[in-house]
């Protein structure tokens, strides 16, 4: 369940990957602008027509990596990528982003004739400064990191030994001391990453948390909506909100005391928590009120949930729930689905507790 069920390595996950793929989106200009130089050096110092079959083995090799750019960008408007989607997210973009790396390097290995040492080594000055700007681009994710670095510090050290020269080959030595330095730095780099988002969603999720319960609060239903509705809106997949209120709370306040109702609402949170799905939304609405979000639930679905819901509750806590359900239409507000919702709620508790009804 969003929010609580979830565990915390999966939001960092999710919040990591979704950094790397802003990232790589706007290094794209720097990428755009450093095959330009290549093209240049190798149009220069080896052939046009190499420079220009280079040219279209960048090109196609990078249709992958730009591709999933863009269906992850698409995914994420529509709220589609949940928290544990996101090491296959970080997978797929650092296979696409080897085959990426691996068009872009293959410049170094051009035949570029009498002024080989010459090209080689302003392709491989340029890779050096394209190193920089990808440990930045690629922070985020350890693993894309490695693969780039790697592909582009032995490429380099590959092509300077093909030269068989000495200063060459003390060049490639000097190469492998400071890839091996460039490693231990960007393990250190990526963990500060890491740590600051990890940083950053814990203080935003203490704001959305409920201190009680520890399920959502009103700000975090908030927050949740500006997302959900309108890709709801854009898809037309359907959703359903359940608000749930515990049955005669008042009283059991009253006769048990305030820790007795406070420790209740903990348990009753916890019997929500467990009955509800990983992609669904519970918060704590309002004194003893709870709302749920089910995102792409039909309202015959949805009930299906309220009852094991309510099941829960009988069978871990001494009191009963009443539920009120309504389905979400295209030309509603999200305010209009709650008070229908709500009148479902009053429903169920006129006819008798302990029950579920469904909005008209």
């Amino acid at each position: 369940m969003e929010g609580s069920k979830q565990h915390p390595g999966s939001e960092l996950d999710l919040e990591r990957v979704q950094i790397l793929y802003d990232n790589v989106r706007a290094a794209y200009i720097g990428v755009s602008s450093a095959i330009a130089l290549l093209y240049f050096i190798t149009y220069s110092y080896a052939t046009p027509a190499l420079a220009n079959l280079w040219l279209l083995c960048v090109a196609i090799a990078n249709i992958p990596r730009l591709w999933l750019s863009l269906s992850f960008a698409r995914h994420s408007r529509a709220g589609r990528i949940a928290a544990a989607d996101a090491g296959a997210w970080d997978r797929y973009m650092a296979i696409a982003s080897v085959i990426a790396y691996a068009g872009f390097v293959a410049v170094i290995f051009l035949p570029f004739g009498e002024q080989a040492e010459l090209g080689v080594t302003l392709c491989a000055y340029s890779f050096m400064v394209l190193a920089t700007g990808g440990v930045l681009v690629l922070g985020t994710s350890y693993m894309q990191m490695v693969a780039f670095l790697s592909l582009v510090m032995f490429s380099v050290i590959i092509r300077f030994v093909m030269f068989q020269q000495t200063l060459f080959y003390i060049l490639a030595a000097i190469l492998c001391f400071g890839y091996v330095r460039l490693l231990i730095h960007t393990r250190m780099h990526n963990r500060v990453l890491v740590e600051n988002i990890a940083l950053k969603i814990e203080n935003r999720e203490s704001a959305l948390i409920d201190p009680l319960t520890r399920l959502g609060n009103r700000r975090r239903l908030a927050v949740h909506m500006e997302v959900m509705l309108p890709a709801a809106q854009r898809s037309g997949d359907p959703f359903c909100v359940m608000l749930l209120d515990i049955d005669y709370f008042k009283q059991f306040n009253d006769t048990q005391g305030h820790s007795a109702g406070d420790e209740l609402l903990v348990k009753v949170a916890e019997a929500l928590r467990h009955s509800s799905r990983e992609q669904d939304l519970v918060v704590r609405y309002g004194g003893e009120e709870f709302l749920a979000v089910l995102p792409r639930t039909t309202l015959h679905d949805a009930r299906a949930i309220a009852e094991r819901m309510l099941n829960r509750v009988r069978e871990t806590t001494s009191v009963t729930i009443s539920a009120g359900l309504a389905e979400y239409h295209r030309e509603a507000t999200f305010e209009a689905l709650v008070t229908r919702a709500d009148e479902a709620l009053y429903a169920a508790k006129d006819a008798g507790r302990d029950r579920c009804m469904l909005a008209q």
